[in-house]
């Protein structure tokens, strides 16, 4: 019974992480997407690589 439980909690715990990770980038992701396009536009055009 505690290797059940062991797994339980440990499907539990990469549930949240993955959770956690996925709420923060959704969070963060117009903020990324301003500052990206802010460097498009700033840079000249002899600079694209």
């Amino acid at each position: 019974m505690t290797l059940v439980r062991r797994i339980l909690r440990l499907l539990g715990a990469a549930l949240a992480f993955g959770v956690y990770v996925w709420y923060a980038a959704v969070r963060h992701a117009p903020a990324v997407k301003r500052r990206k396009a802010r460097r498009r536009t700033s840079r000249s055009p002899r600079d694209s690589r």
